[in-house]
C-alpha cells in the first residue's frame, strides 16, 4: 500500500490539467525513437555483510510505441530494472531518460509529477480492498485533480469499457477473479493517460487461459493508444506472443537483446538458449542424440512469414534430389508473424550439403548446416 500511495502521490494540478485534456493520439504524436534510454545503470544492495550487484552496467534503448520484454530467471535483476524506469528504485550510477529528459536528475517534486505519466501494473494487483472496482480506477484521478466528478466518472466508464469490466464497476476486489483484478489494475494504470506502461510480472499469478486474455488486452491497448509497454517476465511464451523486442538478463547484466524474431530464431547466449529449450524451441536437448545416433549431416531450416505456409522443402527436394529424416520441428507465431524451424538429417542429395544454404535462400528460407 505504501508503494501504491507513493507512486500515485498528488502532483501540481495546474501543470497536469492541460495534459489530461489532450487525447492519446495528440499526446503521442511526434514522439521519436528511443523514448526510453537506459545508460549504464548499476544498482547494489548490502546482504550478509556483502555488496550484491542487482544491476551491473545495464544499457537499453526502447522505441516509442513498442512492447519491450525483459526476461530472465529469478534473481536476474528484472524487478530492480523495471523499478529503476520510474525511480521507485534509484540506480547507484547511470541515467534513465524519457523523451530526452534525464529523470535521474529530477528533484522529488518534479519526479512525482513525471510519474503521473507512467502507469504500473503489479504482479499481485495491489488493489484497495475497501474500494469498489470503479473507485479503484477513480483513485489516481482523485489524487491528480483537475477533473470534475462528472469527468472522472466518464473516464472511469471509458476505462472499464476498454478492459471489459463495465458490469463489475460496483463490485469489491474480493468478488473478482484473478484476471478481473488484473484488468482493474490495468484500467487504473491508464487513468491519467500515461505515455509509458510498466508491467511487473503482470501474468505470473494467472492461469494460462487468463494469461492469454490479459496479453491480448495489452496488445489491443498498444494498438489503440500507441502506448509504449515495458514488461518483465520469466516466461518466453509471453515474450513470443506479445513483444516486439526483448532483453535477456542474467545476474544483473544484459546478455542478449534485439527484435524478438531475431533473438528467438538465432539465440546467441547460453541463457537465451536454455530459456528457449524450456519452451520446446531449443536445439540443445537434441545435440547429444545427433552425436550418438545421427550419422548423416544435420540441417536447420528457419521459415519466417510467407515461406512458412509454402511447401518449400518438397520443392527443393524435387529439384536437387534432397531426402531428409526429420528430427524435430516447430510451427508457431511471434507477434502475429508465422515462423517454423525444422531440424533434419540429410539422407541423400544430388548436390553437396554445403550448397543447400544458397538453394534454400532463393526460397526465402535460412538453412544452416549443423
Amino acid at each position: 500500500d505504501f508503494v501504491l500511495y507513493y507512486f500515485l502521490y498528488p502532483i501540481d494540478r495546474y501543470r497536469l490539467r492541460p495534459y489530461l485534456s489532450k487525447p492519446a493520439t495528440a499526446k503521442l504524436a511526434g514522439l521519436g525513437q528511443g523514448m526510453i534510454e537506459v545508460q549504464s545503470i548499476s544498482k547494489h544492495y548490502q546482504h550478509g555483510g556483502k555488496t550484491v550487484a542487482a544491476l551491473d552496467n545495464v544499457s537499453l534503448q526502447i522505441a516509442s510505441g513498442e512492447i519491450y520484454g525483459i526476461i530472465g530467471r529469478s534473481g536476474a535483476g528484472k524487478s530492480t530494472l523495471i523499478r529503476c524506469l520510474n525511480l521507485l528504485e534509484r540506480p547507484d550510477t547511470g541515467h534513465v531518460s524519457l523523451h530526452g529528459e534525464d529523470i535521474t536528475r529530477l528533484d522529488e517534486r518534479a519526479l512525482q509529477q513525471r510519474r503521473q505519466r507512467i502507469g504500473m501494473v503489479f504482479q499481485h494487483f495491489n488493489l484497495l480492498r475497501s474500494r469498489t472496482v470503479a473507485a479503484n480506477v477513480r483513485f489516481p484521478l482523485e489524487l491528480a485533480g483537475g477533473l470534475s466528478p462528472a469527468q472522472m466518472d466518464a473516464r472511469v466508464d471509458e476505462l472499464l469499457a476498454l478492459v471489459g469490466l463495465q458490469d463489475h464497476k460496483h463490485k469489491r476486489p474480493s468478488q473478482l477473479s484473478g484476471g478481473q483484478k488484473q484488468r482493474v489494475g490495468i484500467a487504473r494504470a491508464l487513468a491519467n493517460h500515461p505515455d509509458l506502461l510498466l508491467c511487473d510480472e503482470a501474468t505470473s499469478a494467472l492461469d494460462p487461459e487468463t494469461t492469454d486474455a490479459i496479453l491480448a488486452l495489452l496488445a489491443d491497448i498498444n494498438r489503440q493508444l500507441g502506448l509504449t509497454i515495458v514488461l518483465i517476465t520469466h516466461d518466453m511464451r509471453v515474450i513470443r506472443q506479445l513483444c516486439d523486442s526483448v532483453a535477456v538478463l542474467d545476474h544483473g547484466r544484459v546478455v542478449e537483446q534485439g527484435k524478438v524474431l531475431d533473438v528467438f530464431l538465432a539465440p546467441q547466449h547460453a541463457v537465451t538458449q536454455s530459456l528457449l529449450a524450456e519452451t520446446g524451441m531449443g536445439q540443445g536437448a537434441l545435440q547429444g542424440i545427433w552425436r550418438q545416433r545421427v550419422a548423416t549431416p544435420v540441417i536447420k531450416l528457419t521459415f519466417v512469414g510467407e515461406p512458412t505456409l509454402q511447401p518449400v522443402l518438397d520443392k527443393v527436394g524435387r529439384e536437387v534430389g534432397l531426402r531428409v529424416n526429420l528430427l524435430s520441428g516447430t510451427l508457431s507465431e511471434i507477434k502475429d508473424t508465422p515462423f517454423g524451424q525444422l531440424l533434419a538429417g540429410v539422407v541423400a542429395s544430388d548436390v553437396d550439403v554445403s550448397a543447400l544454404p544458397a538453394i534454400f535462400a532463393r526460397e526465402g528460407v535460412r538453412c544452416e548446416v549443423l
